[in-house]
């Protein structure tokens, strides 16, 4: 559980959402990776187009690359889930390129705990 409703991600612009996403990036697990992503949600024509690069996650909504390592297309729901659990194995995602760069994203994604303590007694 990520502490953050459906109805809230539902309710989020495409550059939100990336921006929810770009948050759980691990460090460690994105250290050295260089490479570029277009993401097309099938149903609702938006894009964007994502590197990684210098250890972060940065986008640019409605803009793809000819010069891109991978292309991802899903519906949103699979974005929206992925957002919210991204040890849940998303569905409904087609891949044309290098897969393997789609599964490194996912696997740098954290999963929070949103039952942290935020102060210490």
């Amino acid at each position: 559980m990520s502490g953050i409703s459906e109805d809230i991600m539902k309710a989020m612009t495409l550059s939100q959402l990336l921006d929810y996403i770009s948050v759980r990036v691990n460090k460690e697990k994105v250290t050295g990776e260089d490479y570029q992503m277009n993401l097309m949600l099938s149903d609702t024509g938006d894009k964007a187009l994502i590197q990684v690069k210098n250890d972060v996650l940065v986008y640019r909504v409605d803009v793809i690359s000819s010069e891109a390592d991978v292309t991802v297309t899903m519906p949103r729901k699979t974005l929206e889930q992925l957002a919210l659990n991204p040890t849940v194995t998303p569905e409904d995602v087609t891949i044309t390129g290098d897969s393997g760069l789609f599964d490194r994203f996912v696997s740098m994604l954290d999963v929070f705990d949103p039952g942290f303590n935020i102060v210490l007694p």
